[in-house]
């Protein structure tokens, strides 16, 4: 029969005191051994399992069922090994602060009410200003503005009734939020400012959301303003996060927030050209367009002499601008002022440069032998490489670049080898001549043939690299 003090202990503590009774110390060990090793096995298999696993279900997915095995796997070694070596009423004496009592029990309940109830508030107010906004009751930014509002308005009586409820002592609270706020001011100075930003942007409304803006070189619609950053929805759909302090920090253009704008568009006419014709003809061509304003009405300024052209500005105005009727009306402007000048001879002239000799050296001057020598060079040079690209046009791209081998030297323009015998007749008639004076081309009645296994690629190769000695010229001799 148990004795009183057994009776008197809670179930888990009579269930561990029955356990650890009946087992050494040595037993103890072989146990806690064994239960890392099933614990080890388990780990294994789910790992195994979830590469299997990812074959046929989602990768998250896998993931969280991995981590739910692994916890609740790690939750009964923790049991189990707790059971074993007797430490249950340590380990329930050391959570012992996480004990609810009913008192804090209602107070968790009210503070999830209170909180769920400002949630509720603000989304139900969001939707409301949504449903306004889409009635065209107020504006985009209107909306923005109302739902900070009506947070800020909701959630700060929530928090002062949770404090109050806790019996948190203001005093205190305000006291360590005065040196936490010092601390937050120095750590997230970068953050409170954007934040400080966001509300200059809200209520002083520089653009709202739906206006073209240009900001940090770039442009494009805002679509939305947060107290952190302004989105911008670029022309070639780049979503752009700005942070609110570059924002006030930096140049912004609002082009929403004028009823018209003007573009200007720059055209080079020729020298030749009258100018104030060319002005006219340019200025009732933008005014025949649909997409130009009639008010004001456009026109052209002289803007300067460039180097090939006399430069002039159209300058024409759209109403109700947009990057769309931007763009249609700069096509519309540059075909017709192209197609008005084309009808009239206008010439837009081509970069163009002028080249002048001094008057002291006699201008600049081509003698005919050098005329004719250039053109024989520059056929000389077209044939070359016309041969050059018909043999080696098979087995290489337009692209490649080789240095010449050594099997390419002794080629003549026709692409036949140079006979040896000729080479060496010819070598006392181009001892008079200058060293880089280029050999005539061989006569093409010499032949080769192509079975001599001496001939490499085409040329004949001598058998005795050799050929200075005086024995090499007696055998020369001889043989003759």
């Amino acid at each position: 029969m148990k004795s009183v003090v057994l009776q008197s202990l809670p179930w888990w503590a009579d269930l561990q005191f029955e356990f650890y009774r009946t087992f050494s110390t040595t037993e103890r060990y072989y146990l806690t051994a064994l239960a890392l090793g099933v614990f080890g096995l388990l780990m294994a298999i789910a790992y195994f399992s979830g590469k299997i696993l990812k074959r046929r279900v989602r990768s998250d997915a896998v993931q969280a069922i991995q981590g739910v095995f692994v916890t609740v796997g790690s939750i009964v070694l923790s049991g189990f090994l707790v059971v074993v070596w007797g430490l249950t009423g340590t380990v329930v004496q050391s959570l012992s602060f996480l004990a609810i009592g009913p008192e804090a029990g209602v107070k968790l309940l009210l503070t999830f009410i209170v909180f769920a109830g400002a949630f509720t508030v603000t989304r139900l107010t969001k939707r409301s200003i949504k449903f306004g906004a889409g009635r065209n009751v107020i504006t985009a930014h209107q909306r923005e503005v109302a739902h900070h509002i009506v947070q800020l308005t909701v959630f700060i009586p929530a928090i002062l009734f949770t404090i109050a409820l806790w019996g948190v002592p203001v005093q205190s609270l305000f006291l360590g939020a005065g040196a936490l706020g010092i601390v937050l001011g120095f750590a997230a100075r970068q953050t409170l400012s954007g934040a400080l930003s966001g509300f200059v942007i809200l209520f002083a409304r520089p653009f709202e959301v739906g206006d073209w803006i240009s900001v940090n070189d770039r442009q494009g619609i805002v679509t939305d303003i947060t107290l952190y950053n302004t989105q911008i929805r670029t022309f070639d759909e780049e979503h752009v996060l700005v942070p609110n302090d570059q924002v006030t920090g930096s140049e912004v253009i609002n082009y929403s927030k004028t009823d018209r704008l003007r573009i200007t568009t720059d055209v080079g006419i020729d020298y030749d050209v009258d100018v104030a014709t060319a002005a006219s003809v340019a200025r009732e061509a933008m005014e025949r367009c649909e997409s130009v304003s009639d008010s004001p009405s456009p026109d052209v300024v002289r803007t300067a002499f460039d180097d090939s052209a006399v430069a002039l500005r159209l300058r024409y105005w759209i109403d109700k601008p947009t990057i769309q009727h931007k763009w249609r009306a700069q096509n519309e402007v540059i075909e017709a002022v192209k197609e008005a000048f084309e009808s009239e001879g206008i010439k837009i002239p081509f970069p163009q440069r002028e080249l002048m000799g001094r008057e002291e050296t006699g201008g600049l001057q081509v003698a005919e032998a050098e005329r004719e020598r250039l053109s024989a060079d520059k056929r000389t040079v077209a044939n070359r490489g016309s041969d050059d690209r018909d043999g080696r046009s098979q087995g290489r791209s337009a692209t490649d670049v080789s240095e010449p081998f050594k099997e390419d030297y002794g080629r003549d323009p026709s692409g036949d080898p140079v006979d040896e015998d000729e080479t060496e007749s010819g070598d006392e008639e181009t001892a008079s001549e200058e060293p880089t004076d280029v050999s005539e081309p061989v006569s093409e009645e010499h032949s080769h043939d192509p079975d001599d296994p001496m001939a490499v690629d085409g040329f004949e190769r001598d058998p005795d690299p050799v050929r200075d000695g005086p024995e090499n010229e007696d055998e020369e001799r001889d043989d003759e």
